[in-house]
Formats: C-alpha cells, sequence, structure tokens
C-alpha cells in the first residue's frame, strides 16, 4: 500500500511535466488507437481502417516552404516531412497470490516521418525513424514496454520503403512498412507502433462520395514484424512463437456503402496460425435525434500444418462478438458482449485485439469466456470546454472451460483526452488514463491498477 501511495502522489507531478513539455502526437486508445469519438460515426472499428493510410498532420509549421519547392521536380517538390512526439509515463501495481509487482517509467520519444513525392509519376518512397528515451525509469520497476528490457532506450528505422503506382488508386510497396488490419497492425499503445517487411499490393474502386459505394482492398506477403517495444525485425512464425521462420500471406477487402461496412480478412502462416475475420457495422438514425450503430464481429483462428506454436498440438477456436452504440449529439452509450469457443484461447502475435470487449489491461479472451461491456462517453464542446472528453467503461468476464480452473474478471476504465483545435496546438493531445482490474482464477485473486499519462503532437514541417 505504501508503495501504491507514492505512486499516485509521483502522478500529478508527471502530468505537469507533461503538460510543460508540450510536445507529444495523437493521443492512442487500446479500444480503438483513436480519441474518445464525437459521435457514433468516429467510433471506428476495425474494418473500418482496413489497408487505409493514417490521416495527415492537422497543423503545418513552415507553410510558405511549400511554395519554395514549386519549381523543384516532383520527386522533392510534392515531398513531406512529419514529426510525431510522444511523452508516456505508465505505471502497473500488481497483487497476486506470489506478492506484489511493480512496473512504471516515463518516457519520451516519438517518430520522424520523410516521403518523397513521385518519380516520373510512378515511384515514390519513404523512411520512418523511431526512438523511445527513458525520462523516469527506476531500474527496479522494469516491464512497461516503453522502453527496452532492463529500461533502456532505443531507435530502429521502422519503415524504409518503395512505391510502385500503377494508377491514382492501385500501389506496390515493398520495404518496411506499416499495415493496420485487424490482426496484423500497429497496435500503437506503447511509445512505437508495430512495423512489417514485406510486400503488398493494395488498392481501391468506388465513389469516394459519403454514399459510396466504395471497395478498399489488399493482398501481400508479411516476412516480418518489428513489435511496438522492440528495434529489431524478427520472423512473423517467431512472433506468434513457433521456432522457425515464415511469413504471413494476406488477402481481405472492405465495402463501404451509404451507412453500411463489410469486410473480410484471411492470414496464413505455414507451420504456425490461420486466422479469418469477418466484421459488418450498419448506421441508422433513430427518433429523437439519437444514431444508433450495430456491429458484428467474427474471427476463427487454428493452428497449420505442423502447428509449431503450440508444441505440434492441433487446435481451433473462434470469438464472436456484438456492439451496439446509442448516440445524441456528443454523447455515446455503448453496449458489447462477446464469446470465445471452449477449446483454446485467442491469439494476438501481430496486433492489439479487434474485439470489441478488450479493455485496457484484460482481453477476455480465455478459453471458453464469455464478456460483457458497458460504457458511456461524452464531449464537452457543447457545454464550451473545446477539445475535452471523458469515458468511463466496464467490463464482466466468466468461464468454466476445461482449459483451466473457473474464471470470473472484471474491470472499470476511466478517462480524460485533452485534444485542441486551434492554432499551433491543433496537433496536441493528452489523454489520462486508469483502469482497474480483478481476476478470481480457482480462488485465487488478481489486482491490477494501472495509470498511463500521454502526450502527443504531430506537425508537418511542410
Amino acid at each position: 500500500m505504501v508503495r501504491a501511495s507514492r505512486t499516485f502522489r509521483l502522478a500529478p507531478l508527471v502530468l505537469a511535466a507533461l503538460i510543460a513539455m508540450s510536445g507529444g502526437a495523437r493521443a492512442q486508445n487500446s479500444r480503438a488507437e483513436l480519441p474518445i469519438p464525437s459521435s457514433v460515426d468516429d467510433d471506428l472499428t476495425a474494418i473500418q481502417r482496413l489497408f487505409t493510410p493514417p490521416a495527415p498532420p492537422r497543423l503545418t509549421l513552415f507553410p510558405k516552404l511549400r511554395d519554395e519547392l514549386h519549381d523543384l521536380p516532383p520527386f522533392l517538390r510534392d515531398s513531406s516531412f512529419d514529426i510525431q512526439a510522444r511523452s508516456y509515463y505508465r505505471d502497473v501495481v500488481t497483487r497476486a497470490p506470489g506478492g506484489v509487482t511493480v512496473n512504471e517509467a516515463w518516457a519520451g520519444g516519438g517518430w520522424l516521418s520523410f516521403q518523397t513525392g513521385r518519380l516520373f509519376d510512378v515511384v515514390s518512397g519513404g523512411i520512418v525513424l523511431y526512438t523511445s528515451l527513458p525520462l523516469y525509469a527506476p531500474p527496479g520497476y522494469d516491464g512497461t514496454q516503453l522502453l527496452l528490457p532492463g529500461q533502456l532506450g532505443y531507435d530502429v528505422v521502422g519503415q524504409l520503403y518503395g512505391k510502385l503506382h500503377l494508377t491514382d488508386d492501385l500501389a506496390f510497396t515493398a520495404g518496411r512498412y506499416g499495415y493496420d488490419t485487424p490482426y496484423l497492425g500497429p497496435n500503437d499503445t506503447r511509445m512505437t507502433p508495430n512495423t512489417f517487411y514485406g510486400y503488398s499490393l493494395i488498392g481501391s474502386a468506388g465513389d469516394d462520395s459519403p454514399d459510396g459505394p466504395k471497395f478498399v482492398y489488399g493482398a501481400g506477403y508479411i516476412a516480418s514484424i518489428k513489435p511496438r517495444n522492440a528495434n529489431t525485425f524478427q520472423s512473423m512464425s517467431r512472433a506468434a512463437g513457433a521456432p522457425v521462420d515464415n511469413g504471413v500471406a494476406v488477402v481481405g477487402g472492405n465495402l463501404k456503402w451509404a451507412h453500411l461496412y463489410i469486410g473480410a480478412v484471411e492470414y496464413f502462416c505455414q507451420d504456425t496460425l490461420n486466422i479469418a475475420y469477418a466484421e459488418a457495422r450498419y448506421a441508422a438514425s433513430l427518433p429523437f435525434d439519437i444514431k444508433a450503430l450495430l456491429s458484428v464481429q467474427y474471427a476463427d483462428q487454428r493452428s497449420t500444418g505442423a502447428s509449431l506454436a503450440n508444441g505440434g498440438v492441433q487446435f481451433a477456436t473462434n470469438q464472436l462478438g456484438a456492439k451496439v452504440d446509442l448516440g445524441t449529439q456528443t454523447g455515446i452509450l455503448t453496449l458489447g458482449y462477446s464469446t470465445v469457443a471452449p477449446g483454446f484461447m485467442m491469439q494476438n502475435p501481430w496486433s492489439a485485439n479487434p474485439g470489441y470487449t478488450d479493455a485496457m489491461i484484460l482481453s477476455f479472451q480465455r478459453a471458453g469466456e464469455q464478456a460483457v461491456m458497458a460504457g458511456a462517453s461524452y464531449v464537452f464542446t457543447p457545454l464550451g470546454l473545446d477539445g475535452i472528453a471523458a469515458s468511463v467503461f466496464f467490463y464482466q468476464g466468466w468461464t468454466a472451460a476445461a482449459a483451466g480452473p473457473p474464471t470470473v474478471e472484471h474491470e472499470w476504465d476511466f478517462e480524460i483526452d485533452w485534444v485542441p483545435k486551434i492554432g499551433r496546438l491543433s496537433g496536441l493531445s493528452l489523454r489520462a488514463r486508469y483502469g482497474t482490474a480483478v481476476t478470481s482464477q480457482g480462488g485465487a485473486m488478481t489486482t491490477i491498477n494501472e495509470a498511463r499519462l500521454i502526450l502527443n503532437y504531430r506537425v508537418h514541417l511542410y
């Protein structure tokens, strides 16, 4: 208890220091890697982000520099240089039958990104350098995943790629790159995201208007991954726990038609894991200015070939989830449910957990586990507090599957965001999160309390 009280006395001091830095990137959310939404339309699920590049920064520091490049070839004239600075404090206190464990660190860093224009209107490229440096990292409290083991800083060329633009809507990419799909994605909830080495063909067809229809599709072979808290790449199969070096073949697509989204993705890694994921969501307007959003997802996972990620033992499992959002003005009420097959727990070796009941601390993906979720969020702009938002979510899970002793677990998550959209603050975001989780398994109880303070600042240089 003494250690925990010291941590929360320290937290306000860290928060003040974060604000004083005035440099960090857009805050990340372990549920959606996005700020708290102001409407149900902004509550993006994994399938909506499929093969879609991130939105550009809102702020350009030197807009006149673009005019000075006007007479240069498009390869340089259309280039861009972005800065994403990040400051991240994480404190986790775990009380289990074996004792108390503390993980704590404060890191600073982020990444620099340079992207060229097109050469001969066909070829372009880019590079992204990532770094994470210890600002406060007690040696005895290692394990936050903000730094390397031993509380050490790191830097890495996480992206280094070339693009062949076959048409305006179709591009072939080779090299180190960032992808965003349900089970192969950035998992950007620490200092730096997952990035990947491989080859892909990504395109789109249809109407860009709100009513669509528009189809986004992609296929590729991903050989290796740089995990979010690492400075080296490893094969996709080793990241999944198999002692061989195999990559992942990926193919998928997403159709948007007015208020309907429907999509699917397939992942295959030889002798390791096969994942099939499908999701649909539909938005509708109800009386009294209420907007409703219904989302349904299904994932099937099974071992492949020699099943080397599970010691040669074959397995198969699946998870079904559903979520309903009800929103009015800038407030949203969210209800969700998920269930996992009893034979085996779900796996997420190459991404965050895309499940609707994924919480800040617990994933609710045990074999046979059912989970419910209820939450509410509100953006305070109508009250004159522009850019400030808050949310609270509760999760409850339970399972009596033969894969382990009966388990009951629950979690409360609280969050406050500040995302100003004025002047030079328009690239800034500050997020404070606190979660508390309790797991009771076979009569043994484990309690986890976690605090996060994240400051982000993302801008174009020109």
